[in-house]
């Protein structure tokens, strides 16, 4: 996992918008994650498809058949 400073993924999420090569966080599927650290400290984990920014990994990732029941 790539890890940049939170100035860096703006600039870099801010270029990918500008040419128009962001997805929509519909369509995404989360696998250019990397980690933002801001104040030499772990911030967040940011995706770099679509800018989706969450402090938890794991919220990038959905399980779609987690609502069906065992057995």
């Amino acid at each position: 996992m790539e890890k940049y400073s939170s100035e860096q993924i703006d600039k870099l999420l801010e270029q990918k918008r500008e040419d128009g090569k962001l997805k929509s966080r519909k369509n995404c599927t989360h696998k250019d994650i990397v980690k933002s650290f801001l104040n030499g400290k772990a911030h967040s984990y940011v995706c770099m498809e679509c800018g989706y920014t969450n402090k938890s990994r794991a919220a990038f990732f959905s399980y779609p058949e987690s609502d069906r029941q065992m057995g």
